[in-house]
């Protein structure tokens, strides 16, 4: 028979006033410990899957961005400083040529300013163009071919150019120097002038094919995303952690995104030197595509500039764009199926330069593109 005397001697006083409770509240609080442990499974699952989207969408847009950047700059600061160095390091000036026309100029010119006038390659607009440096702050880096304001002199035909579609005639033959310079002046008879120019834009064309494949091939099927996703989510296995699914819904995104450039090659060019006995002047013209020459494939490369498609995706990349990746929520206590709350992590992600058109490769070549990641 129970002995409700001895229940009551030890649950009827104030310590078991305190003890009945407490025993009530054990499966509680225990419930309360799983609930706690279960949510910070959950939270640190989701914040590694966050981290790894954040870095996998930088890594992918700032193989973009460095592919932009080195071929802007490719595009105008690095052929004007090489012709700035090349021609002006010693500071030679030319002297006017008084036996070659009635009214020559004035004033000495630098063989720099002889192949500039020409058309030979874009001059940064600077104030302190002596030394060719282009200030850090500077939110724009202007390139402009020369263009004559003077009739004797012609505007070269490379100042056409300067559009966010240019196009090259290959029927034009394209100078590099002025041919009124070389008349009006006493122009030493420079051949190494073809040879800088061939050679210098030769390698410029290798340079922007080389860029072009290694950035097609990492922008393909957005494999940048998808092995930097897999780096960083799944370094501990998990649900859908293979190399082959993992990051595979947030690269979709990206696949519509790639940049494509188009170069822009001339087939012809011209030379004018001078004969320093009669002071004439001779032309010199080189078709790239004449068999008996066999010259760097038939043409030359000039620069690199954004298709159309391109600079409404680069708009749209301006303002950001979303990605959205969804991940397995690990298994709880509660044996609740999370997977129907479809748990995912976003970022929204944007490549931007200092244009509001987000167009800076062509015209006036800018490389700042930046890459700027928002939860």
């Amino acid at each position: 028979m129970f002995n409700f005397s001895g229940f009551r001697r030890a649950f009827g006083g104030v310590k078991g006033q305190i003890t009945m409770p407490a025993l009530l509240l054990i499966p509680t609080i225990m419930l309360v410990i799983y609930l706690l442990f279960e949510t910070t499974k959950l939270s640190r699952e989701k914040i590694r899957h966050q981290f790894a989207l954040d870095t996998s969408a930088f890594t992918e847009l700032t193989a973009a961005s460095n592919f932009l950047n080195n071929i802007a700059y490719s595009n105008g600061a690095y052929p004007f400083r090489i012709f700035r160095e090349y021609y002006e390091i010693d500071k030679e000036e030319i002297d006017p040529d008084p036996d070659a026309m009635e009214n020559p100029p004035s004033k000495q010119i630098s063989l720099y300013e002889f192949y500039y006038v020409g058309g030979a390659f874009p001059q940064a607009v600077l104030s302190d163009i002596e030394n060719g440096v282009i200030p850090p702050e500077a939110t724009e880096w202007e390139f402009h071919y020369f263009a004559s304001d003077d009739p004797v002199i012609p505007t070269p035909p490379q100042a056409s150019w300067e559009t966010e579609t240019p196009s090259a005639d290959p029927e034009t033959y394209y100078p590099i120097n002025s041919e009124f310079l070389a008349l009006a002046y006493k122009v030493p008879f420079d051949t190494d002038a073809i040879a800088l120019y061939v050679l210098m834009y030769n390698m410029l064309g290798k340079i922007y094919e080389g860029q072009r494949k290694v950035y097609d091939t990492v922008s393909n099927g957005g494999e940048f995303f998808r092995k930097a996703y897999y780096l960083n989510a799944c370094s501990q296995g998990g649900e859908g952690c293979s190399l082959s699914q993992a990051g595979r819904e947030g690269s979709k995104e990206f696949k519509k995104y790639i940049v494509g450039t188009t170069p822009l090659y001339i087939n012809k060019i011209a030379l004018t030197l001078k004969n320093t006995h009669d002071h004439n002047t001779m032309p010199m013209k080189w078709d790239l595509n004449d068999k008996d020459l066999d010259l760097i494939g038939g043409k030359l490369y000039q620069f690199a500039y954004l298709n159309p498609g391109s600079r409404e995706r680069l708009r749209q990349l301006f303002n950001g764009i979303d990605i959205n990746q969804p991940f397995a929520a690990p298994s709880n206590y509660f044996g609740i199926n999370l997977a129907r709350y479809k748990p995912h992590t976003h970022v929204r992600v944007a490549m931007q330069c200092t244009k509001a058109s987000n167009n800076c490769l062509w015209p006036n070549p800018t490389p700042k593109y930046q890459v700027r990641t928002n939860p």
